[in-house]
């Protein structure tokens, strides 16, 4: 266990919870029992949110229109709110104006809900949020929410395969313990604040170079590869170098992502792949070099791949995995909610000894 007075709380438990499970040394993700590589292969990312947010999987069909009914319900902005959010969107770089337009979501009839209707009505209006700020047109809400998701982010992509790629990437993000964003958004619940605050919360820590920022990087370690059409030679320059690959390392894994191999098993079916292709020949290179090192691929070097790939602009990276996250966002606002306990963590000082106030003539 590291020194917790270092400021990053590595190896302080934070929050008792029931949602997630990371396994560093594993390489192991569970999400309320189940794993989450195999939840993103196998089921759509209403049965993720389903099962994040209601703590099982929908047993039958009448679930499933269930929980998409009420995902649609209130998926429509106000006119007033949709013109707050494209103001936003045009005022603001797009990872800041998806942070400051979250609030929007939780509307009144959201607010008047149980914690848990509450959550599922706001996770239904965050892709017409993002929306908003993106500039686009707002989906409708009978589409599936990764076809509305993926349209909030001006893809033009509607082949099955795209759209079944970037599902994958949302049901991996939908519930990933208690990441720097997520315990953000516990933060702010543990204040009393309200659903939208939380995600706001969320999203705004997502935002930072250090994490959601992080895909962006990782794009253009994909353009040099691209460019230089050597992936290996680029490799072992960095190693040379003592430089830092973006997309590859992870604060908590020490062994391979387990949240890669099904984004590449999913993105390897489309038709134009783009930058996957660079991507997966990085990994394969980087990995004899990096490796042993504990260093390996993880989700932003495919995910910038994917993304890219759908047309979705750089700008719009953060947007793409807090559409994802947002429904784990929520679990957490729900059961940090329920604790009725302030997060208020001790610091050490070390400033100045006391001193007494000089009192002018």
């Amino acid at each position: 266990m590291s020194n917790s007075a270092d400021g990053s709380l590595e190896g302080v438990i934070a929050a008792r919870t029931s949602l997630a499970h990371v396994d560093g040394r594993r390489g192991v993700a569970i999400v309320r029992g189940y794993s989450l590589a195999d939840l993103a292969r196998h089921r759509t990312y209403e049965d993720c949110a389903h099962l994040v947010l209601h703590g099982e999987l929908p047993t039958n069909d009448s679930d499933r229109r269930a929980f998409s009914a009420a995902l649609a319900a209130g998926a429509l902005l106000t006119d007033a709110e949709e013109r707050i959010a494209r103001q936003l969107g045009d005022a603001l770089p797009k990872p800041e104006a998806l942070a400051a337009a979250l609030p929007l979501a939780d509307d009144a009839a959201s607010r008047a809900s149980d914690p848990i209707a509450r959550a599922v009505r706001l996770l239904g209006r965050v892709p017409s949020v993002c929306a908003a700020v993106t500039g686009v047109p707002i989906p409708p809400p009978a589409w599936p929410y990764a076809h509305r998701a993926l349209a909030a982010l001006g893809s033009p992509r509607e082949d099955v395969a795209s759209r079944r790629a970037f599902e994958v990437l949302l049901s991996l993000e939908s519930e990933h313990g208690l990441s720097a964003s997520t315990f953000a958004c516990r933060v702010a619940a543990s204040s009393g604040a309200g659903a939208g605050v939380s995600l706001a919360a969320g999203a705004a820590t997502l935002s930072g170079p250090r994490h959601g920022g992080a895909t962006a990087l990782a794009l253009d370690l994909l353009g040099r590869a691209a460019a230089r059409n050597d992936s290996a030679a680029l490799v072992q320059e960095a190693f040379r170098n003592g430089e830092r690959l973006p997309g590859f390392g992870h604060r908590i894994y020490k062994v391979a992502d387990p949240r890669v191999a099904p984004m590449r098993d999913a993105a390897s079916l489309m038709v134009d792949r783009g930058l996957i292709d660079v991507a997966e020949s990085l990994r394969i290179a980087a990995e004899p070099v990096f490796g042993p090192k504990g260093v390996h691929a993880n989700i932003d070097l495919y995910g910038a791949a994917l993304l890219a790939a759908l047309g979705v602009a750089r700008e719009q990276f953060v947007a793409a995995f807090a559409v994802g996250i947002a429904c784990g966002w929520l679990a957490h606002w729900v059961e940090q909610s329920r604790t009725g306990r302030l997060i208020r963590p001790d610091s050490t000082y070390d400033g100045p000894a006391e001193r007494a106030v000089p009192i002018p003539a």
